[in-house]
């Protein structure tokens, strides 16, 4: 990604460092500019929008906990944490007050706001879509939250939730109305460099856009008053519109410097926070068993060293939520395609549409296998493993063995987990095995082997269906905080939130 303004560039380098997250809140959080308080560009604002979205959301909390619980990942460490489950009200306070809604939402709403004031309309269409996206992470974490009384200055410090069906309602507004505005091709204030996803190039963040439509009207697939073959329908019109494709996938690129790491490299590889997170012993040793050829781009193979075991040195090892029993090098790591230091961080990946498709196309044939759910369903494996550049005769490798059942239950299955392999490290895989129950996985109760007993055992039987609420909420908003929605968290993480209420 070129990077023309060297001076925006180093600001944005240093706030990709958890360390910095404070200085650079005063350097460009588009509330406040030390220098011109009442008029920061538009460009600048889309810069700190997206490096905050990137940094702070896609790569950020969210991904880091729901990874834990779809398997992806397990945190080797001894005592209670977010992998078997422990997750206070305290915990989550940074994601919603200071990532979600200031840096991100609130600023996403200043942006569309100044932008359409000034009539520049291709920046309130960017704004939209990003606003529109941290709203759908939001409400698929916590349910019902607040939006329509959210961005109202001091007037909003109190603000009412509404309820996820409204918020979804307003997602696709939202995102009806960028579509509008990234078409709009007057002599307006357009986006470059500044855009550090396309460049300006607003063609494709039409094709994301209609991307993310198609996948939020399958996510309500099962939600009350709802039919899954309506949809599935709605979601194929909408990619038959535009979608993203290889190479307009939205990847926010990251630099080698220090400070300015891709966020899974800072997070679980040179440990600013641990180097004890890694790929789960469910997950590695189901893609072993597969002989999956894209667990090469997820995870290592164990190398040589102090302290490594030499019948681990060239195998997949993953851990597991307990202290491990041996030093963490005889386990694999995230693979570099994910946790180079200058790794891009994808957004959404271009097999997740053909996926989409997929699923649809079951969805709408009313559960049954037919040859265009066949189809689509290979094709969907053969991009996830083009996403990686395997080759096209390995994905014949792989498909020879893994063919879609006529059995409709099982074909199902099989379309979810394909797509829980190809969405690896992605929110949307914890939204998808909350929606369809595939793939059916397991409570986080492994054993290493040798092991004959948890260190410590799950706090629930179950895998969480959604995050608690802001202890910060609890504190200074409890009358708007739905009551449905216990307190206690060991309670909270329980309820289905409502499209996964049917």
């Amino acid at each position: 990604m070129k990077r023309k303004n060297i001076i925006v560039s180093i600001l944005l380098a240093l706030c990709v460092s958890p360390s910095f997250f404070v200085s650079c809140s005063k350097n460009l959080d588009i509330n406040q500019d030390p220098n011109n308080p009442k008029d920061v560009p538009e460009n600048l604002m889309l810069t700190a929008l997206l490096s905050n979205f990137s940094y702070e959301v896609v790569g950020g909390y969210p991904v880091r906990i729901s990874s834990l619980w779809t398997k992806h990942l397990a945190g080797a460490i001894a005592g209670n944490h977010e992998g078997n489950y422990l997750i206070k009200a305290s915990d989550v306070n940074n994601l919603w007050e200071s990532y979600s809604y200031t840096d991100v939402m609130n600023n996403a709403y200043i942006l569309k706001n100044k932008a359409t004031a000034n009539g520049n309309p291709n920046y309130s269409a960017i704004a939209k879509i990003v606003l529109a996206w941290d709203l759908s992470i939001m409400t698929d974490l916590f349910g019902d939250i607040p939006y329509s009384d959210a961005f109202r200055g001091g007037e909003g410090l109190r603000p009412k939730y509404d309820s996820q069906e409204d918020i979804y309602k307003s997602i696709q507004s939202l995102l009806d109305e960028a579509i509008t505005e990234a078409s709009n091709n007057n002599n307006a204030l357009k986006p470059g460099a500044d855009d550090f996803l396309y460049q300006g190039k607003m063609e494709n963040w039409i094709a994301l856009a209609h991307s993310l439509k198609a996948r939020y009207h399958l996510r309500l697939s099962n939600a009350p008053g709802k039919t899954a073959s309506a949809q599935a329908k709605l979601a194929l019109d909408e990619l038959a519109k535009g979608a993203i494709v290889k190479d307009n996938q939205p990847a926010f690129k990251y630099l080698a410097s220090t400070a300015g790491e891709n966020p899974w490299y800072q997070y679980a590889i040179d440990g600013k926070w641990a180097v004890t997170t890694r790929p789960s012993q469910y997950y590695v040793n189901k893609l072993v068993a597969n002989n999956d050829p894209r667990l090469a781009y997820q995870a290592t193979k164990v190398v040589a060293g102090a302290n490594v075991d030499p019948a681990n040195v060239g195998k997949y090892n993953g851990v597991t939520n307990e202290a491990p029993g041996d030093v963490i090098a005889n386990y694999s790591a995230i693979a570099p395609f994910y946790s180079a230091k200058d790794a891009k961080l994808y957004w959404m990946v271009f097999p997740e549409i053909d996926f989409i498709k997929a699923e649809s196309e079951y969805l709408i044939a009313n559960k049954t296998v037919t040859p265009t759910v066949k189809n689509a369903y290979e094709k969907a494996i053969r991009s996830s493993m083009d996403f990686y550049g395997i080759s096209a005769a390995d994905a014949n490798t792989y498909l020879a063995s893994h063919a879609l059942s006529t059995n409709a239950a099982i074909a199902y299955e099989q379309i979810m987990t394909e797509k829980y392999i190809s969405n690896y490290l992605m929110v949307e895989s914890y939204n998808d095995t909350r929606r369809t129950g595939y793939p059916n996985l397991p409570i986080n109760n492994e054993l290493y082997p040798g092991q004959t007993k948890l260190d410590q055992p799950p706090r629930i039987n179950q895998i969480p269906v959604r995050f608690p609420y802001p202890s910060s909420e609890r504190l200074y908003n409890s009358d708007n905080v739905p009551s449905a929605i216990s307190i206690d968290p060991v309670k909270a993480i329980v309820i289905p939130v409502w499209w996964n209420s049917k």
